[in-house]
C-alpha cells in the first residue's frame, strides 16, 4: 500500500511540473485552429513534393497535438486528396512537431531532447517518403482509400464561418468561443491519454526495477552497437506502454535515468504512433492490412531517425551528458513552475467559461 501511495503521489508531481506546458500549450493550438484555415489544405498536398511536404508539416505544427485527433485528421487530408506521403508528413509533425510536446521534452528530459524532435522532424519525413515511394502497394492503398472514404465524417473546422479580418476576429467575441471550444474539445481527447502517461511513468518509478530496463535496453554491447540496437527496441517499448505523444515525457524521463542512451530516447518519441490504440484506429479507418503497413513504415522511419539524430547531435558535440534526476521532477517548489501553472490554470477556468457560454447561446439559438 505504501509503494502504491508513492506510485500515485509521484504521478502527481510529475504531472505538476508539466501542467503549465499542457494548459497553455493547448491554449496556443486552440487558437492557432480558430485562427488559421486547414479546409483547403489537400488539394496543395496531392504529389508529395518535398515543398508539399513542409507545408503538411507545417499544417500538422499548427494543429492539435492528441494523437487521436492527429489520426483522424490525416484521415481527412488523404481522402480528400493528399497523396500518403504528405498526409504521413501531416500526421507526424502534428504531434512531434507540437509546442506542448517539445516543452514536456524539454521539462523532462532537457534542451537536447527538445531540439531533437524538430531536428528530427525534417529526416523522418523524408525516410518515410522514401520507404513510401519504394514500397506502397497501389492495389492495397486504392482499398484502404475507398475504405477511408466510406467511413469520412464531415465536421465543421474550427474558423469556418469566421471573419476574414484577423483584427476583426480579436474583436469577435464568436471567435473567442471557438477557441474556447476548441481548448475544451482538446483536453476531452488527451485527458485518458495524458492521465495513463502519468500513472505508468509513477508505477514504473516506483516498482519497475532496472534490470526490466536492461533486458529491453541492453548496455552491456559495444558502444557502435548500442545507439542501433536501443533504438530498435524503442517501438516494441512504445506497444507494450499503450502511451501516445503526451503521456511519453515522463516516461521518456525514467529510461534516461536507466541508461538508455539519446537515440533510443528519440526513436521511442518518435514512435507514438505505433501503440496498439493508434493502429487500431488506422484499422477502423483504412481495414488491418493498411493499418500494419503504416505501423511498420511509422516504425522502421522511428528507428533510423534516432540512429541519424544521435549521429548528428555526436558530430556536433552536443549530446546530452546530465540526465535530470526523477527525484528532482518529483519535488513539490513554489518557483517558476509554481506560478506558470497558477496562470495556466486561471487561463483553463477563462477558455472553460467561454466553451461554456457557447454551448448556451447554441442552445438558446435553437430553442
Amino acid at each position: 500500500m505504501e509503494a502504491i501511495i508513492q506510485s500515485l503521489y509521484t504521478t502527481f508531481l510529475l504531472l505538476w511540473k508539466a501542467l503549465w506546458a499542457l494548459g497553455i500549450g493547448y491554449a496556443f493550438s486552440s487558437i492557432i485552429q480558430v485562427f488559421i484555415s486547414k479546409k483547403s489544405a489537400a488539394t496543395y498536398l496531392g504529389k508529395g513534393t518535398p515543398k508539399e511536404l513542409f507545408i503538411a508539416a507545417m499544417l500538422g505544427f499548427v494543429s492539435s497535438s492528441c494523437s487521436f485527433a492527429a489520426l483522424s485528421a490525416t484521415r481527412s487530408l488523404y481522402t480528400k486528396g493528399a497523396s500518403l506521403i504528405s498526409a504521413l508528413a501531416y500526421m507526424f509533425a502534428s504531434t512531434n512537431l507540437a509546442i506542448e510536446v517539445a516543452a514536456l521534452a524539454y521539462i523532462f528530459l532537457g534542451w537536447q531532447y527538445a531540439l531533437g524532435l524538430f531536428v528530427g522532424a525534417p529526416i523522418i519525413i523524408t525516410i518515410q517518403a522514401i520507404l513510401v515511394r519504394l514500397t506502397m502497394p497501389k492495389k492495397l492503398t486504392q482499398k484502404a482509400l475507398e475504405h477511408a472514404k466510406e467511413k469520412t465524417e464531415h465536421n465543421m473546422e474550427p474558423s469556418e464561418g469566421l471573419p476574414n479580418s484577423f483584427i476583426k476576429m480579436l474583436r469577435n467575441k464568436l471567435v473567442w468561443q471557438r477557441v474556447g471550444k476548441a481548448y475544451k474539445a482538446e483536453w476531452k481527447m488527451v485527458y485518458k491519454e495524458i492521465a495513463i502517461g502519468f500513472l505508468v511513468a509513477g508505477f514504473v518509478a516506483t516498482f519497475v526495477p532496472e534490470s526490466f530496463f536492461q533486458a529491453i535496453f541492453p548496455t552491456d554491447l559495444p558502444k557502435w552497437l548500442i545507439v542501433p540496437i536501443q533504438s530498435m527496441m524503442a517501438p516494441v517499448l512504445a506497444i507494450i506502454t499503450v502511451i501516445g505523444s503526451m503521456g511519453n515525457g515522463p516516461l521518456a524521463a525514467i529510461l534516461t535515468n536507466n541508461g538508455v542512451v539519446f537515440g533510443a530516447i528519440m526513436a521511442f518519441l518518435y514512435a507514438d504512433f505505433n501503440v496498439p490504440p493508434a493502429v487500431k484506429i488506422n484499422a477502423n479507418f483504412y481495414g488491418w492490412p493498411f493499418a500494419i503497413y503504416i505501423a511498420v513504415i511509422t516504425a522502421a522511419s522511428a528507428i533510423l531517425t534516432g540512429i541519424s539524430v544521435h549521429i548528428l547531435f555526436s558530430l556536433f558535440g552536443i549530446l546530452p551528458t546530465e540526465i535530470k534526476k526523477i527525484s528532482e521532477l518529483t519535488t513539490f517548489q513554489f518557483d517558476y513552475t509554481f506560478w506558470l501553472n497558477v496562470c495556466a490554470i486561471g487561463i483553463a477556468i477563462t477558455l472553460f467559461i467561454l466553451a461554456k457560454s457557447a454551448s448556451k447561446e447554441h442552445q438558446h439559438q435553437n430553442e
